[in-house]
This record gives C-alpha cells, sequence and structure tokens, in this order.
C-alpha cells in the first residue's frame, strides 16, 4: 500500500516559533511547545501541535497547492460532517498572507490509520474494519451530482468531464504513446495494455450511474480507525484534497487495489457497502479496473527517475491487471 514510495514534493519544515507566531489569530494567548510531523500523505504537511496550557492536541496543516484547494477541503467537511467523519476544521486561511501557501488548524482525531489495522492479518482484524470502511464509503456516495467534473473551492463543476468510454479511451492513448507512462511500462506491457482498453472502454459508457462524490485517494492510509472491545469504526477520512464527482467505481477500485480478488477483506466491504441499499452493477469489479488504470496512468505519467519505489509499484499494479484481463 504505497510502501516506499517518494514524496513528489519536500516538506515544509517551521520551528515552534513560527508556527505559535502563526497560529496567534486563533489561539492568540496560547503558543506551541510541541509538534511532531505526522501523516503518509505524500503532498501536504501536517504537524501534531500541543499548546500551553491545554491538553488537547490539534492538526496544523500546511497545503502545498492552491488556495482552491483549501477551500475545497473545508467546504467538502461542512457538506459531509453529519454523515461522515471528518476533522473538523478550527480555522483556515487561505489568504496567503502569512505564509507562500495556505494553512488551517484541524481537530485532532484519535485512532488507528487502516493499514496498519490490517497488517496484523486475523480475520477479525479484517472482517470488522472491511465493513467499517465500505459503510463510510457509501455513506459519501450518498452525495451525488448532476454532472463529473472537478471542483473548486465552492464545489462548484468548473471542468467537467464525461465519464464515459471516449474519455477512457482518450485519457489511456495519451497516456500511453505521448506521455511519461508508456515509457515507464515498456512496449510489451504498453501494447498489450492497449488492446485491453479498446477491447473494454464501452462498458464505461454502458454505466448511467449518476456521478457521486469520490474522495480519490481511498485507502487505508486516509482512514483513521477507532477499535473497542468487539468491533472497529471509522473515526475519519483524512485529506480530501484530491475529490471530485465521478463514478463510484474509482473508489472502489482505490481500496481494492492491493487485495486479491474476492478476498476476505473484499467480501466484507463490499457486502457492508451494498447493505446500505446500494446496487452494484454485475460488472463493478471490471468498472473499477478500468477506472483503477485511469489513476494508476496518471500517477505514472507524473513519476520521475527520483521516485523508483513508485515507478516499480505502479509498473506492478498495471502489469497485474494486464495479466489477470488479457
Amino acid at each position: 500500500m504505497k510502501e516506499g514510495w517518494e514524496r513528489t514534493g519536500i516538506p515544509i519544515t517551521l520551528d515552534l516559533r513560527q508556527m505559535s507566531d502563526i497560529i496567534k489569530p486563533v489561539f492568540p494567548d496560547k503558543r506551541i511547545v510541541s509538534a511532531e510531523r505526522i501523516g503518509t500523505g505524500f503532498s501536504n504537511t501536517n504537524y501534531k501541535i500541543h499548546l500551553s496550557e491545554g491538553s488537547r492536541p490539534f492538526v496544523f496543516r500546511l497545503y502545498r497547492g492552491s488556495k482552491e484547494i483549501a477551500d475545497k477541503e473545508f467546504a467538502l467537511a461542512e457538506l459531509v460532517h453529519k454523515t461522515v467523519p471528518v476533522a473538523d476544521f478550527i480555522y483556515a486561511d487561505t489568504s496567503c498572507s502569512v505564509l507562500e501557501q495556505p494553512w488551517a488548524i484541524l481537530e485532532w482525531k484519535e485512532g488507528i490509520l487502516l493499514r496498519d489495522v490490517l497488517k496484523s492479518g486475523s480475520f477479525e482484524d479484517i472482517a470488522a474494519p472491511a465493513a467499517a470502511v465500505g459503510k463510510v464509503l457509501a455513506d459519501i456516495h450518498a452525495f451525488s451530482f448532476p454532472e463529473s467534473g472537478f471542483f473548486d473551492g465552492k464545489l462548484k463543476i468548473t471542468y467537467p468531464i464525461r465519464m464515459d468510454g471516449d474519455f477512457f479511451l482518450s485519457f489511456m492513448e495519451e497516456s500511453l504513446f505521448h506521455n511519461q507512462c508508456g515509457k515507464w511500462l515498456g512496449e510489451e506491457i504498453t501494447q498489450k495494455l492497449w488492446l485491453f482498453c479498446k477491447a473494454s472502454h464501452s462498458a464505461l459508457s454502458e454505466n448511467s450511474e449518476k456521478p457521486v462524490l469520490v474522495h480519490s485517494d481511498f485507502n487505508g492510509l486516509n482512514l483513521l480507525m477507532q477499535p473497542d472491545s468487539t468491533n472497529y469504526s471509522v473515526s475519519a477520512v483524512l485529506d480530501w484534497e484530491f475529490a471530485f464527482a465521478w463514478s463510484r467505481h474509482a473508489d472502489i477500485a482505490n481500496m481494492l487495489r492491493y487485495e486479491e480478488d474476492d478476498s476476505p477483506f473484499e467480501r466484507h466491504f463490499i457486502q457492508a457497502y451494498q447493505a446500505q441499499g446500494i446496487v452494484l452493477a454485475d460488472n463493478w469489479k471490471h468498472l473499477s479496473k478500468l477506472e483503477d488504470l485511469i489513476a494508476l496512468c496518471d500517477l505514472l505519467n507524473n513519476s520521475t527517475t527520483e521516485t523508483p519505489n513508485r515507478v516499480r509499484d505502479l509498473r506492478r499494479l498495471i502489469a497485474r491487471t494486464v495479466q489477470t484481463n488479457v
């Protein structure tokens, strides 16, 4: 699960004095007494901070992206917080007047990353969290949109994209023959993958489901789990900066990317997802594979010689799809 992947940007480093000065509009009478860089993300920088005269920690989040990305995350938290567990924003500054990048203070959510829960490997530690995650994803997908595409900071679709076979085939052709993806894959895998894409792309056009809210990075690195004596719950879904309106199969694919077909996690995850009243198409696995190819190839397009572990993992995942579907 992205083990050993390199960051594509250098983390932002601030000392305690700098951070204390920045957060004065939020906590004018306090200073930061400790800060620990946290998270497994490859984009933004997050610190767990403790304040003077206070026992409750917070998250100090520094965005690498634009003001619009930060505004979008804030708007999404406001949209989903009643039904989806997320960290509440205490304060957000997208003016870039204090720092060159937007920043925010969020509540600290207790929990264990799903990735770390699953490392135990026992049946009980797979079935319960898988079911909890399936239910939460269904709650995310309960938010639908009239068209698919990318959000602005107010969740308006400013860049609509049709989620059909023509878009898929056009994107894959550009990636395989005119961008970096094909170069990383090599001639043999590229040609096999292209044949698969041409034979399969019509399935996306035949799927007539409405676009839903897609997290777009829904995996074990962005899900905090809270165990109790008999069960697990999701305490927070983290990092919404890539969210957009699209096909539900993109999130399903992301969650199952490293799973073997019909694994115990897959079965409990899908069962819980459908238990919320969602009826998946008979070919949901096939649709999910196609959606994931877009994500994987896009990641390869944006890989470099400085990200060898990332390239190796992506190439392996794409090759596995080719071998099992061609």
